[in-house]
């Protein structure tokens, strides 16, 4: 009998407690998990890019983080939004750009038109200092990941002295030059890395 009463009170218990949280609640218990998700900090290993800028971030994030006002084109999935003037790259100023695949950002670049060859040396060694050290990149696999979002606009014996840095999420950045004077430095999200060749039927 006493099992029975116990049992009785703990029915009751469990039963109030569930009509006061449905009672706090609005929606169902799948909102707590959306909540958790909204609130949840980026891994701390996680890329950043100027200010607080993330990979698969939309164009409309990216502009509200970037002060620098921007100009957009889109074709198909793809949009490329580049900056309307220079933005201020350690001791340089460089034309920015951001490279978006189904609205999420895949790719940033910073280009040095008519750049110096001290420039270029003094960025070199900044990256390895951030970064640590440079390895020898391929210029193939460089035209490779920018034909993604505009086709044959390097020619890959025009891309020299390329080298490349790895951030500590899978993030590559390269610098190298992709005319006579002209020189980049592109950062790769670890996704589009992984997906940068077509292997379908391969």
């Amino acid at each position: 009998m006493k099992r029975l009463i116990a049992l009785s009170v703990t029915v009751v218990l469990i039963f109030t407690l569930g009509s006061s949280l449905a009672e706090q609640s609005t929606g169902s218990v799948w909102d707590l998990f959306g909540a958790a998700q909204a609130t949840a900090t980026p891994a701390p290993n996680a890329f950043r890019f100027r200010d607080g800028i993330r990979w698969g971030m939309n164009p409309e994030q990216v502009k509200a983080l970037e002060m620098s006002p921007m100009t957009e084109r889109s074709q198909q999935n793809l949009t490329v939004m580049f900056s309307d003037g220079k933005v201020v790259v350690s001791r340089f100023t460089a034309d920015l750009v951001f490279m978006f695949r189904e609205n999420r950002l895949m790719m940033a670049s910073y280009e040095f038109p008519q750049g110096t060859p001290d420039a270029f040396l003094y960025l070199s060694g900044a990256l390895s200092y951030v970064y640590g050290e440079k390895a020898e990149a391929e210029p193939l696999k460089i035209k490779v990941l920018m034909d993604a979002f505009n086709p044959n606009r390097y020619r890959t014996e025009l891309i020299t002295q390329a080298a490349a840095w790895t951030a500590a999420d899978g993030t590559a950045i390269f610098l190298y030059y992709y005319g006579e004077q002209d020189f980049a430095i592109t950062y790769v999200s670890p996704e589009l890395g992984r997906a940068m060749y077509n292997v379908n039927g391969l």
